[in-house]
């Protein structure tokens, strides 16, 4: 499977994203500290401003990118760095010139929010054929099953081997978390068939816990060394090494209890509550051989020890084969 962790009962993509702030020394520290986490996926944001925001109409966020860029190389670094501990590394292209040159480098591509519309980037990922991640923040249903369409066109066995898993996202940073909308994975469960997860823009960890109770099986959540740092604002919606640990660490003590009962626990079979909180049927009244049972002569009471409660019905009109005194247990 694609998208199952080894370790984890999600499989969780620590985001550095831009949390470096364009200095390539800085990544490498958020990098190794995300790698040393029990994160499955280490995840980077790969783009150069020029390809992504026009200069000419919003020249300020266009700068605000300029200040994050890393060049090829450094992204060529950290990937490597990424691989060589043994960590699944995932990256978002926002540069279509730059993504056949990190497909050595790359293992699962993710198609943000911003992008799931982007056709052109879309189809010269998916023709890579490696898993891809798409986040759905900013899309209604109809605009998600367009892209879906599109992805099956360019190929129709990607979805079909698995290869898709789709992310509930809201964009905003902070998400507030009456705005999280959680119950959208289970609605995507049933509507799409694909691996959903959930891409977390709110403060700390009590969204993610709920994601993973409805259904989640991808998380994805911004890393950072310094959650408290005020230059970037995706430090405030992020997660330390401390903090993923501790949420995966939560979350498996939580899944041990999430199985499915349909037989007897240990500690019910070791106190006999099979015996003691059933019923059986007994005599309510002396009762005479030939005489026949019914409402007024049988009752049922605990504990379990011949003819269950549930035939009580079965034996009301039925001739007695034998004399009962009161309290005695039926036995036929």
């Amino acid at each position: 499977m694609y998208f199952t962790s080894k370790i984890n009962p999600v499989l969780f993509i620590a985001e550095v994203g831009s949390n470096h702030e364009g200095n390539f020394l800085e990544a490498k520290k958020l990098v190794l500290q995300a790698c040393y986490s029990r994160a499955d996926i280490v995840k980077l944001q790969i783009f150069t401003a020029d390809n992504l925001v026009s200069r000419n109409y919003d020249k300020k966020r266009y700068d605000h990118f300029k200040k994050l860029e890393l060049s090829i190389s450094q992204n060529k670094n950290l990937c490597k760095l990424i691989k060589s501990k043994k960590k699944i590394c995932s990256a978002s292209v926002w540069d279509v010139n730059q993504i056949e040159t990190f497909n050595d480098y790359i293992d699962v591509y993710k198609i943000g929010s911003g992008d799931i519309h982007n056709f052109e980037i879309i189809k010269k990922i998916i023709l890579l054929d490696k898993p891809v991640i798409l986040s759905t923040g900013l899309s209604n249903v109809d605009e998600i099953k367009k892209t879906l369409s599109f992805i099956n066109k360019i190929n129709t066995r990607f979805i079909k081997q698995g290869k898709l898993a789709i992310l509930h996202c809201n964009t905003a940073y902070p998400t507030p978390k009456e705005d999280t909308y959680l119950d959208t994975i289970n609605f995507f469960n049933k509507t799409f068939k694909v691996t959903v997860g959930f891409s977390d823009h709110s403060i700390g960890d009590e969204i993610i816990t709920y994601a993973f109770l409805r259904g989640a099986k991808v998380i994805e959540k911004h890393f950072s060394n310094n959650i408290k740092k005020k230059t970037f604002r995706d430090h405030a919606i992020s997660l330390n090494k401390e903090m993923v640990d501790n949420f995966l660490n939560k979350i498996n003590t939580i899944n041990k209890y999430l199985k499915v009962k349909n037989k007897l626990t240990d500690s019910e079979k070791k106190q006999k509550n099979l015996l003691s909180f059933r019923r059986s049927v007994y005599a309510k009244e002396n009762i005479q051989k030939g005489e026949v049972f019914s409402t007024n002569n049988i009752i049922c009471l605990r504990p379990f020890k011949k003819i269950s409660s549930s035939n009580f019905f079965d034996l009301i009109n039925k001739k007695s084969k034998i004399k009962y005194n009161k309290g005695d247990l039926i036995k036929v």
